[in-house]
């Protein structure tokens, strides 16, 4: 059994993990493990993929607005991981079921009478318009040129990624992290846990438990636009009270309940009710017939119970760092993360803290949930 030395052990090769390895390569050697075949398999690949700025509460808002300009000019020559969207945050004149309704700071938005709506979205039925927010700079993100920008960074940086390379055991002892795999051990004094729906269970097996990590099932379905219509030129839709989105997917639309249901870590599938959910609001909001439903799926998005990120050294556990419950805003929030991850890892002096960013690092900390 081979045992070699690295740096720093990322657990998870999903955009949290691949992140966070580019951003620590130039300070050290780094290895990814990651349990399935191809990165990104799980919550990564299964994202809106959506850049919206109101998004999440005050340390997802920082952390995004921090690195905004990483996915406009992710390195010198490449193109921007943005294309223009906009999101309709829409406030319909019919009760949906029990309001919910969002905290969720829309004063940037434009205010759009139902008029203004119905010419941005002209699916929506009249009869159910009230009002909406309209947000112009939200924008598409471009998953897979982020993912693979970041793998490429990481292997021209020395950093190596492993594939079907589940961790299969754990222990420290001296300063130094042993990471057990089928292909041998790994020796380093950082251990990263960025394994998204299983962060939980590496926080059991390091010895500092799981913070009260819960993973919730999203589901997800692709239906066509009703009457034939190209629906490329139109927003994401949201309802203020989130009990639905809808968005322009390669020709069709991308339509999902905004379910949150607790589940175990695993390859998730689609909930058939929670889809007929969604298509029977989607009819309501636009009275057409959702005839077709051309293929589900659904991702696991991982939640602390404050619903806030947890990024940082645990406070129990030596050497442990947390990149974890990111829930819905992984994707968004991934370079800004990196960035403070990077910053926390190798320390002040050599990569500063986003001033923006700063002040949250109390409320990031997984220190808050130490009594």
């Amino acid at each position: 059994m081979t045992v070699s030395q690295t740096d720093f052990v990322v657990v998870g090769a999903g955009v949290a993990g691949l992140s966070v390895a580019a951003a620590l390569a130039p300070h050290g050697r780094v290895t990814v493990l990651e349990q399935e075949a191809h990165p990104g398999v799980h919550a990564t690949g299964r994202s809106a993929a959506i850049f919206s700025r109101p998004y999440g509460d005050a340390a997802v808002q920082a952390l995004s607005a921090a690195g905004r300009g990483y996915f406009e000019r992710p390195g010198e020559g490449e193109e921007s991981l943005l294309s223009p969207r906009g999101v309709l945050h829409l406030v319909p004149s019919i009760s949906l079921g029990e309001a919910k309704t969002r905290t969720t700071a829309l004063g940037h938005c434009d205010p759009l009478t139902a008029d203004e709506v119905l010419a941005l979205v002209p699916v929506l039925s009249p009869e159910v318009v009230a009002r909406g927010f309209y947000e112009p700079d939200a924008a598409d993100i471009d998953v897979h040129a982020l993912t693979s920008g970041y793998q490429r960074r990481l292997k021209a940086l020395g950093g190596e990624l492993r594939l079907s390379s589940p961790v299969l055991g754990l222990s420290r002892q001296d300063g130094v992290w042993r990471v057990e795999t089928g292909a041998g051990a790994l020796l380093a004094p950082v251990l990263v846990n960025a394994a998204g729906a299983w962060a939980g269970e590496i926080g059991r097996r390091a010895g500092a438990g799981d913070h009260g990590l819960q993973p919730l099932r999203r589901s997800a379905a692709i239906i066509d636009a009703p009457g034939g219509a190209d629906p490329a030129p139109w927003p994401m839709v949201v309802e203020i009270d989130e009990r639905i989105y809808f968005k322009p997917e390669a020709g069709k639309l991308m339509l999902s309940p905004c379910d949150e249901t607790p589940f175990d870590p695993c390859d998730a599938y689609a909930d058939d009710f929670e889809v007929a959910v969604a298509a029977d609001v989607f009819e309501q909001l636009t009275g057409a017939p959702v005839r077709r439903v051309h293929h589900t799926w659904a991702g696991l998005r991982t939640f602390a119970p404050d619903r806030v990120p947890v990024i940082g050294f645990d406070p129990q556990v030596e050497g442990l760092f947390w990149m974890a419950g990111q829930g819905g805003s992984g994707v968004q929030i991934a370079p800004g993360a990196a960035a403070l991850a990077a910053a926390l890892i190798v320390g002040p002096g050599d990569i500063e803290v986003d001033p923006g960013v700063a002040p949250h690092l109390a409320a990031l900390s997984p220190k808050r949930f130490v009594a």
